[in-house]
């Protein structure tokens, strides 16, 4: 494998051509994602307040985390101020921003049951939707670098294969996958049945269209696996070595994720840099392509090369929640484009990027005006 630190303006001038030349391929493109959905709660904790001028807020998690050590042995009480509700959850963050790089996706997830829920209603028109319950709620606490996220599941830990299949009819869901180009399964960890719903499709589902060796490209991205056992991860990434077998997986982990995953492999978290600890699980897997990315980084490993690119950092984030499912939407539509492992990392950091900055989701012509804005970015 080789590494190559510098996206330099030459590359990146040579994605714009490309971009411009091949991207309205992508309105022909489909893709079919699962399985969550979540009404996200967007808010800033505020330190201090004032009679004449705005709250200070709390910046950076290590300054709200001292400020909640210094309570220790003690009550007290915190007061946010919402910035926006919006939505939720991987698979819908995902496919919105696929939806807005004209990529028509099949939605299947907790959208609303019977009825669509109303945060959904200015979805890109270029998802449809399958539900089969109501979304989970979600309040995001938002720092410049980071954030915590605390979820409340509801009926989204009680739904099981059975019971998808029952909602929306396993021929129509033969039927999307059978479609798509490309397979994307997000939130394994938040969704207690993620595994069986897995099994089910690989069960159900993938024999009745797919052959091994299949030119089908599919996405996983596990999301924070801290909360499950080795054990449940294990059985998570034995499972992708069977879709493997009908599909070319890739599999994203941020750089927290990484590291459990690492654990659950090697039982230690592992220390190493970005690119270190992806070329260690890479090589125990049996897949495709290895995605890994940071606020700062991202790297992507395949059976031939592997590349590392600092991220297009924005200091000032105008929303940073759902920036990796927007980088991991970039990285999918790259791939749709078959672009290079390397435009495809430069491509996903662009997304990303312009999101945060932005605050919405790019795109195409959104994509092209960001990265000319960014030509002297060294990755």
């Amino acid at each position: 494998m080789t590494a190559d630190n510098n996206a330099t303006a030459e590359k990146i001038a040579s994605l714009i051509d490309v971009i411009k030349e091949k991207g309205s391929l992508l309105n022909t493109k489909k893709i079919t994602a699962g399985f969550d959905g979540f009404v996200d709660t967007i808010v800033k904790i505020i330190k201090n307040k004032h009679e004449v001028k705005e709250p200070d807020l709390f910046h950076t998690i290590e300054e709200f985390g001292s400020y909640i050590l210094e309570k220790k042995g003690s009550s007290f009480s915190l007061e946010v101020e919402e910035r926006s509700v919006k939505i939720g959850g991987n698979m819908p963050i995902i496919a919105n921003a696929l939806g807005s790089l004209d990529i028509s996706v099949n939605c299947i997830g907790a959208l609303g049951y019977p009825q669509t829920h109303k945060v959904f209603k200015d979805f890109s028109k270029h998802c449809r939707f399958y539900s089969f319950t109501d979304p989970g709620t979600s309040t995001a606490f938002e720092f410049n670098d980071g954030k915590i996220l605390v979820a409340h599941m509801g009926s989204l830990n009680t739904i099981e294969w059975e019971g998808i299949k029952n909602i929306i009819g396993l021929d129509v869901l033969i039927g999307l996958y059978r479609e798509s180009d490309l397979l994307c399964m997000v939130n394994w960890s938040e969704i207690d049945s993620s595994s069986n719903i897995w099994r089910g499709l690989l069960r159900d589902v993938f024999p009745h269209y797919s052959s091994a060796g299949a030119q089908q490209l599919s996405f996983f991205d596990l999301s924070d696996c801290s909360k499950r056992s080795n054990a449940a991860i294990s059985e998570a990434l034995q499972l992708l070595s069977e879709f493997a077998k009908y599909t070319k997986v890739t599999l994203g982990l941020n750089k927290n994720e990484a590291r459990w995953i690492h654990q659950a492999l090697f039982g230690k978290t592992g220390g190493e840099e970005l690119g270190q600890l992806g070329e260690r699980i890479f090589k125990k897997l049996s897949i495709e392509t290895l995605l890994l990315h940071s606020s700062k980084e991202a790297v992507a490993i395949n059976r031939h090369d592997s590349f590392i690119s600092n991220s297009f950092f924005i200091s000032n984030p105008k929303l940073s929640t759902g920036a990796g499912d927007n980088f991991n939407a970039g990285f999918n539509a790259a791939q749709l484009l078959g672009l290079e492992l390397e435009s495809c990392l430069i491509f996903a950091n662009a997304v990303s990027g312009y999101y945060v900055k932005r605050g919405l989701s790019p795109q195409l012509r959104d994509i092209v005006y960001f990265l000319e804005e960014n030509k002297t970015h060294k990755g």
